[in-house]
């Protein structure tokens, strides 16, 4: 924001009505970067009309509550991740025999607050993301529709729904057809899966998800530049949003008041 010139420092009356002004300015942009939470009036069995502010809301609005409370509590969820994954290595087995398994990645912190709830409240939510498990030294004409299958049997044991591969997704709203099959050949070089030098999905079961990669850099399809450390392999990754158990009780009591409401978009970043 500029400050008022000599002139307008000078000028007496005229000042005050300036930075009146640029005041005004600051506030309405404040507003705007900022903006108010949403509210929404219901009215009770008794008649009684009550205005529901969503900053109260322990949520946010991107994630089913009773998803949530499906899932592995915080304190949980990292040994049912850590369990869920070796079972998915295992189911890889079969199908492909020799991988050599490691954990690449392991970050000190696998869960963490999750910080606003979108309208400029606290959520309760916390985020759970696994260390990826990654079998690399996948011989060139090992079946991936073969690996796929294993993994999706041993996802459906687990609950989880059939892995979404992102070479299957439809245009999104704002694209064309035509768009999406250039950013599918930039991404996995090719549109034939049988021809693509990566493969990439996820699965869900409630708010939990699971990512799985498949790759091999020796496919004349792979970019320049590809991404992977190793020449070929899978990559497992296990996720999902979930509460404590010290917060359970509030999250069920705080969601419960807006139960049956629709959530309105969030209104900022948080």
């Amino acid at each position: 924001m500029r400050t008022p010139s000599r002139l307008a420092m000078a000028a007496g009356a005229t000042a005050a009505i300036l930075v009146a002004g640029v005041a005004f300015g600051v506030v309405g942009m404040a507003r705007l970067v900022d903006p108010p939470s949403p509210t929404t009036t219901v009215t009770g069995a008794d008649g009684e009309q009550v205005v529901l502010d969503w900053r109260d809301y322990p949520a946010d609005p991107s994630v089913d509550p009773d998803d949530v409370l499906a899932a592995p509590r915080a304190e949980d969820v990292v040994d049912v991740g850590s369990a869920e994954l070796a079972a998915m290595r295992r189911a890889f087995e079969p199908v492909a025999p020799g991988l050599a398994w490691s954990t690449p990645d392991a970050p000190d912190v696998l869960v963490t607050d999750v910080g606003g709830n979108g309208y400029g409240g606290a959520s309760l939510h916390q985020v759970y993301n696994s260390q990826s498990v990654e079998g690399v030294g996948l011989d060139a004409d090992a079946d991936w529709h073969a690996l796929g299958a294993a993994v999706d049997a041993e996802l459906a044991a687990l609950g989880y729904g059939p892995i979404a591969w992102d070479f299957d997704r439809e245009p999104y709203p704002y694209e064309t057809q035509e768009q999406r099959d250039e950013q599918m050949v930039a991404e996995f070089g090719s549109l034939d899966p049988d021809e693509m030098w990566q493969w990439s999905g996820m699965a869900e079961r409630d708010s939990m998800w699971v990512w799985v990669t498949i790759w091999d850099e020796r496919r004349p399809t792979t970019p320049d530049g590809a991404w992977p450390e190793s020449e070929s392999g899978v990559s497992l990754f296990v996720g999902g949003t979930v509460v404590s158990h010290d917060d359970e009780q509030a999250y069920v009591d705080g969601v419960a008041r807006f139960d049956g409401l629709m959530r309105p978009e969030a209104t900022g970043s948080d």
